[in-house]
């Protein structure tokens, strides 16, 4: 397999960057965590974080088609994809970038009152301007903490040849974080705010 940045180099489409609309053209792998028999983590209201997901991926989905981006959703109902499946079709499309949407959780050994916000992971160096960029745009207008960017071996950034960050938009163990993620509106302001970081990463 290529390294992220070889992949993008040799890529044969690769698209021209637009100052006025960076993100027009750009082939996009949203990816929504979960699905189907693999509910993810439960909230303390007990909703599913597989659900919140595919919320948030589809509000993101429509706010980059909106900017010019080709968008390739992972699943667009309840069903179970395959953590390689999701990989495998990144690369099959050759895709330039990988956005994996997903709410956080703690073992049951931690407190989760003492954790809340957002936090972002990428494995290759590559990615981690892309992940920077989405934090400071979601810091800036959620109502979620900085709960930091950081390095994660975690398959789906490890393998995809595209640029590939993991977004666990809040802790859904934690009983404020819960409530804003079940509102639409902040799940609809979660989309602009990634799509915002990702446009300031393209222009830059």
């Amino acid at each position: 397999m290529l390294s992220t940045a070889a992949s993008l180099k040799t890529s044969s489409a690769f698209p021209e960057i637009k100052e006025e609309k960076p993100l027009k053209n750009i082939k996009i792998v949203v990816d929504a965590g979960h699905g189907g028999k693999e509910i993810g983590s439960i909230g303390c209201l007990r909703n599913e974080e597989k659900d919140i997901n595919l919320s948030i991926a589809k509000f993101l989905e429509k706010e980059l088609k909106s900017r010019g981006a080709d968008v390739i959703m992972t699943r667009r109902h309840d069903d179970y994809v395959d953590l390689y499946d999701r990989v495998e079709l990144t690369n099959e499309k050759d895709a330039m970038i990988f956005l994996s949407i997903h709410a956080n959780a703690l073992p049951d050994t931690m407190n989760p009152l003492e954790n809340t916000g957002t936090s972002i992971y990428y494995y290759y160096p590559q990615a981690k301007a892309l992940a920077d960029a989405i934090m400071k745009n979601m810091n800036e207008q959620l109502p979620f903490a900085n709960d930091k960017v950081r390095k994660g071996s975690l398959a789906v950034v490890r393998n995809t040849n595209a640029l590939s960050v993991l977004i666990e938009v809040a802790y859904l163990i934690n009983p404020e974080d819960n409530a804003k993620l079940l509102d639409k509106d902040i799940q609809k302001d979660s989309a602009k705010a990634i799509a915002d970081g990702l446009e300031e990463f393209m222009k830059n």
